[in-house]
């Protein structure tokens, strides 16, 4: 028997991670656990009493962990008797993903042997009775991890930003905030366009900036190497406001030369990714022709931005996505979508032209016909048209299996046999580019995005040296030392 799952818990990776060492907590999880004692580091001893169909047992036996990866991942290999009921064995290979300080997910993928009578029941029903065990774990797990919060733990990475770096920035910062490259490291400038502030208004801006990071409107968080930027106005699906639009060159930048960070996910807080501009503020921020001027500035300022950094981004996209949210995902590298989300950009409904950036990327990513389709219909279109289209490149939980008998009694969902969560595909996704040489990717970014907007896009100067940089650099020698010792290179982006 095989079986996989995924739970989501509100708390922090360690905080779970340590709830799932806890032999206490896991007697209380595990439904008909007896006893459950430790015998060694990684090793326990079990009574669990269990009832499959018409056959209920006594089973005892043994619990050990491997492959422990902390406070990521282990196996747990369960193996017990129940005398004439028969035996089981189980490998239960656990992984915990830090969504956010205070979100984990936690998957399981289940191996399981029976023998004896239990082996002659029915496949369904012994189906039927470990998907029911496994959700009454999770169910009590989850209390369980509940009763322990409060203990004051974080997660390990903790905020990825520098408030201090942030909070004063020179007013060359504000016009590019990468660094220039260096002998060693060359990092592709984030333009902020033509318009950017002079020094007198670099205050202005900064304070900008600081507002909308201390009131958490953008909210910044780094684990595993992957920092993972969300729009946070829920309530009103994460519209974009014009200080969000000038935030976002200085959070780029600080994520830029942050050393620790290999990958960024861009996404939304709760059900939406972005609806857009926040329309409500027009009259006020865009409210004549100079203002809607220095309002397209500051969007294209802020896509260019994560456009243009030279690490591998990735949007996860549910609910809206929608006119300005629409270009922040497209500015982003790849777009990973939930099932249900909706795209759109209805530029023709309020008598605006796409900005020229954006309708760029779109003809990019969809095509010519598709685009003028978008562009002058303005009409909404769905996670799996996005994706025949060329809009995004996965749709998650879109591949699921069918729902067991025990899973429509319950009125649950199938089983994914894909995440359905499209941040745990993106996760994935980021760490397995987050183990390749920065420069490689710096170096590719600049030149695929150069190539792709067209005639004059592509500094060709900034492209060799880019080529010269990497030719030279550390992580070049580490890549031929690494292939000849037949390893895993560590790279360090120098």
């Amino acid at each position: 028997m095989e079986m996989l799952g995924e739970a989501r818990i509100k708390a922090s990776r360690e905080t779970v991670w340590d709830a799932l060492n806890d032999p206490m907590v896991l007697q209380a999880s595990i439904p008909g656990c007896e006893a459950l004692e430790r015998t060694a580091d990684n090793a326990f001893s079990a009574t669990v009493v269990s009832k499959v169909g018409p056959i209920k047992a006594r089973f005892t036996g043994k619990v050990t962990l491997s492959d422990i990866q902390a406070p990521r991942s282990y196996t747990l290999t369960g193996e017990g008797s129940g005398g004439a009921a028969g035996f089981a064995k189980a490998d239960i290979s656990v992984s915990l993903e830090a969504f956010e300080p205070q979100l984990t997910l936690l998957r399981y993928t289940v191996k399981a042997n029976l023998g004896g009578k239990l082996a002659q029941l029915g496949s369904r029903m012994i189906d039927a009775a470990a998907r029911k065990s496994a959700d009454e774990f999770f169910d009590l797990f989850a209390k369980q991890v509940n009763g322990r919060k409060g203990d004051g733990s974080q997660a390990s990475a903790g905020s990825g930003l520098d408030m201090l770096e942030l909070a004063a920035p020179s007013a060359a910062s504000v016009a590019q905030v990468a660094p220039e490259p260096g002998p060693a490291q060359v990092a592709a400038p984030v333009p902020v366009a033509s318009h950017a502030p002079a020094a007198a208004s670099t205050e202005a801006h900064n304070d900008a900036v600081m507002d909308v990071l201390t009131s958490e409107q953008v909210k910044v968080w780094i684990s595993d190497e992957i920092a993972v930027v969300t729009l946070n106005r829920p309530g009103s699906r994460n519209a974009m406001t014009y200080d969000m639009w000038k935030a976002f060159p200085a959070i780029m930048g600080s994520l830029a030369r942050n050393p620790k960070v290999r990958a960024i996910i861009l996404t939304g807080a709760g059900d939406d990714f972005c609806s857009g501009a926040d329309i409500p503020e027009f009259e006020k921020v865009r409210g004549d022709a100079a203002q809607a001027t220095a309002y397209e500035v500051a969007v294209d300022a802020c896509c260019d931005a994560i456009a243009d950094i030279g690490k591998p981004t990735i949007a996860v996209l549910r609910g809206y996505c929608l006119g300005g949210g629409a270009h922040l995902a497209m500015s982003c590298d790849f777009r990973y979508a939930s099932a249900g989300a909706i795209f759109g950009i209805p530029a023709a409904r309020l008598s605006i032209v796409y900005g020229v950036r954006g309708t760029r990327k779109l003809l990019s990513l969809v095509g010519l016909p598709m685009a003028k389709k978008i562009l002058f219909g303005a009409q909404r279109f769905s996670a799996d048209e996005a994706l025949l289209n060329g809009f995004v490149d996965q749709v998650s939980g879109s591949s699921a299996k069918a729902a067991s008998w025990w899973q429509r009694l319950r009125g649950a969902e199938a089983s994914p046999s894909v995440p359905v969560d499209p941040m745990a595909a993106a996760r994935d996704f980021a760490r397995s580019l987050a183990g390749n040489a920065p420069l490689s990717i710096a170096g590719a970014k600049a030149l695929l995005n150069g190539m792709a907007m067209g005639t004059g896009a592509l500094d060709l100067a900034h492209a060799e040296r880019q080529i010269e940089a990497a030719a030279g650099s550390d992580d070049y020698r580490e890549g031929r030392a690494a292939f000849a010792d037949k390893r895993a290179p560590r790279f360090q982006g120098r």
